[in-house]
């Protein structure tokens, strides 16, 4: 009996031993050691309570993409830096079902230990957020989110039915890609011919001025004379297609270098990279993805720009069947493609293959082209944001960080995360991110709806018949009324 009531007090020992060291631990960890410390399976998470810390104010940070783990981390310790009665926790989660994961956390009886205070997602989400209440609008009494600082496409991804209930972070759109060598090699052997031009008319008007003058131009040694009219010498950019009648100009004229396989190529199955042709003509839920009211996608501008992009099948033979956004840039990289149609980052997947001793070209970064003179381009984007959550307790903490990691966001982000930020006022050292600004500028961005958010698998849907020759009105007839019946 003795020895029992000792083995029971040994094991209350050590039970009483590791609980401290437990809390002892939990006390000393920083915001790096707890950053991924959520480990979200199928209906659990891990908790980080408010107590334990001193007095210090935890903020708990969701986030679904692993490439934000380095620059959440860094931006949490330089937070938690400056605000001592600040700890911020980034936390991983499951992409799987994440709102609702969001939600559940902050429903719970313990919710304090569970929930995120604020967390990143995708602008197309908000409406969702918002009307379930994990979304709430945002606290900037110093005006921060402001047109000064942001481009209008990443003003509207966060604003839903009038008001912001989030902050824009960063964006991901389509831009045009080109082969800066190849341009380069098409402008010099331009500027040298007009030179060689300019050179013949200059030696027939000195022939002429001899004969004129009654001497033969044979007896008279040739003057040479620098031409007093100077060739307008092209660049590498002045030759980057602003519409697809230049490209296909351009494929008549050009003499393709050894290895090059094709003038242009680009996923033809993917919605991000055919939106373009027609998006500044169909509408679904007006700038602000949020009003029901605009569904407008079989008009005759949408059909126009859809029988340019169907019509473009046979000269580019591209086959739906074997389209590839990954081989494409791939082959784009190693010079097989003169140009290409990618989303922004390309960019950083093709410096690191470089980086890495890839084989990968020296490119350049240009507006997606029009299809006509009449019919003009807009690309699409998405906007990833940070929403607080409308159930935390320490709104006015959670808005001051949100502000913070995107008001206040730096080169770092797209350096650590191939992200790039969506505040004008980051400045970076590569000059192609000017024409990645410039491109999210003038996209639209995913609706909010959500009765709509199979959209852009039916427009992808509908586009691929439509490459591969069916009747595009009736095709674009059938999206509308699928899409009106939804919202309506």
């Amino acid at each position: 009996m003795r020895k029992q009531i000792y083995s029971i007090c040994f094991v209350l020992l050590m039970l009483a031993a590791v609980w401290a060291r437990g809390i002892v631990l939990l006390q000393q960890e920083t915001p790096e050691d707890l950053s991924g410390a959520l480990v979200v399976s199928e209906n659990s998470v891990s908790a980080v309570p408010d107590t334990g810390f001193g007095k210090k104010t935890v903020l708990r940070v969701w986030y679904t993409q692993d490439s934000m783990t380095e620059y959440l981390k860094q931006k949490a310790s330089a937070y938690s830096a400056e605000h001592e009665d600040i700890l911020v926790v980034p936390m991983l989660a499951q992409q799987a079902e994440y709102l609702e994961s969001v939600y559940e956390a902050s429903i719970r009886e313990d919710a304090d230990s569970f929930m995120p205070d604020l967390y990143l997602t995708t602008n197309d989400t908000l409406e969702k957020a918002y009307l379930s209440g994990i979304a709430t609008p945002i606290d900037d009494p110093e005006n921060r989110v402001c047109e000064e600082d942001f481009p209008d496409a990443a003003l509207c991804s966060v604003t839903y039915q009038g008001k912001k209930v989030a902050y824009p972070l960063s964006y991901e759109t389509a831009v045009f890609l080109y082969n800066k060598t190849y341009l380069e090699e098409m402008a010099a052997a331009h500027n040298q011919a007009m030179a060689d031009v300019a050179e013949a008319e200059a030696s027939q008007d000195q022939t002429q001025a001899l004969l004129d003058a009654g001497l033969n131009p044979d007896d008279v040694a040739p003057v040479e004379e620098e031409s007093t009219e100077s060739v307008e010498a092209v660049s590498a950019e002045d030759l980057i297609p602003k519409n697809f009648e230049d490209i296909l100009n351009l494929a008549n004229d050009y003499d393709a270098p050894e290895g090059m396989e094709a003038i242009l190529k680009w996923d033809v199955t993917d919605v991000f990279y055919n939106y373009f042709f027609a998006g500044n003509y169909m509408e679904l839920g007006g700038e602000n993805g949020d009003d029901k009211t605009l569904v407008d996608l079989n008009n005759p501008e949408a059909v126009a720009c859809l029988e340019v992009y169907q019509a473009l099948r046979q000269f580019f033979s591209i086959e739906a069947k074997d389209s590839d956004y990954e081989t494409i840039l791939k082959e784009f990289a190693e010079g097989k493609l003169l140009f290409t149609i990618a989303t922004t980052d390309a960019l950083e997947k093709l410096d690191e293959a470089k980086a890495a001793g890839g084989e990968v070209c020296d490119f350049g970064v240009g507006f997606l082209p029009d299809l006509n003179e009449n019919l003009t381009s807009r690309g699409l984007s998405v906007t990833n944001v940070v929403a607080v959550n409308g159930f935390s307790k320490k709104q006015k903490e959670a808005n001051a960080f949100a502000a913070y990691l995107t008001c206040d966001a730096d080169s770092n982000l797209y350096r650590d995360t191939g992200h790039l930020a969506a505040s004008r006022r980051v400045e970076y050292e590569d000059d192609r991110t000017g024409y990645c600004m410039a491109a999210y500028e003038k996209s639209i961005g995913l609706p909010k709806l959500m009765e709509a958010s199979n959209f852009w698998m039916q427009l992808e849907i509908t586009m691929t018949r439509i490459w591969e020759g069916e009747n595009i009105t009736e095709a674009m007839a059938a999206l509308q009324d699928q899409m009106q019946s939804q919202i309506q």
